[in-house]
């Protein structure tokens, strides 16, 4: 399942902390960019963020009403999870568990793999507020 949707932002959940600087430099880059060209990668129940923390903090940066996203499935969108640190091992149960508890993974501890590669897309800013 790889569905382009644009979803609110209050529909969304984060799983992991962001860097607050990085998001608001790439709010920046979009503004002066003034399209929206990676789709944030959500898991398609839970509304769950797989990959683009960052883009969706900047989207809230844009105060933007909502996002491109695409809407994945751990078991049929071609989806590896991983964990950025050594220190770390992460499944999808304990990311289900993370979304169940509202609670967040340490900046970088995720990281999700796609296979195929999420396509770049092309929307003006002006259809996301």
């Amino acid at each position: 399942m790889r569905e382009l949707k644009l979803l609110s932002l209050d529909r969304i959940q984060e799983t992991e902390e962001h860097d607050f600087i990085r998001a608001n430099q790439l709010a920046d880059a979009i503004r002066e960019l003034g399209f929206w060209t990676v789709p944030i990668a959500i898991e398609h129940s839970t509304f769950a963020i797989m990959d683009g923390h960052h883009r969706f903090n900047a989207a809230k940066f844009l105060n933007l009403a909502r996002v491109p996203c695409v809407l994945m499935d751990y078991g049929k969108s071609g989806v590896t999870l991983e964990s950025w640190r050594s220190e770390w091992e992460v499944d999808v149960a304990d990311i289900f568990l993370m979304v169940k508890t509202f609670k967040k993974f340490p900046i970088k501890t995720t990281r999700h793999l796609f296979n195929p590669n999420i396509k770049e897309i092309s929307i003006p800013l002006d259809l996301l507020y």
